[in-house]
């Protein structure tokens, strides 16, 4: 679970790309100019002062930090009881064929 307050948790995500963006050796400018949002929406997403989703999709994008948005996507997590049902469905029980008793003549 994510501890802090809102405004807490946006000042670290900040933090975090602005880190990105320097490790990148990029100003704000080549950021915003590269990830097609506003100079403003770059200044607003480091100062944990927010922005829209899509700018940071985008400024994340730039940075090469996918994989903060992937790890937001829902995870197919199987577990023994789905797979089994999952299976059901894939192939409808079939009656069971046996061999006909003979009977003595």
């Amino acid at each position: 679970m994510v501890k802090g307050t809102k405004q807490e948790i946006l000042r670290r995500i900040g933090a975090s790309l602005r880190a990105w963006r320097l490790r990148e050796n990029l100003t704000q400018q080549v950021l915003a100019e590269r990830s097609g949002v506003s100079l403003n929406a770059i200044r607003h997403l480091e100062s944990g002062e927010g922005a829209t989703l899509g700018s940071f999709v985008q400024a994340c994008r730039i940075l090469g930090r996918d994989r903060w948005i992937e790890d937001l996507e829902p995870r197919n997590e199987l577990t023994p009881l789905a797979i089994a049902e999952a299976l059901k469905r894939q192939s409808p029980a079939k009656p069971r064929l046996r061999a006909s008793k003979r009977r003595p003549s």
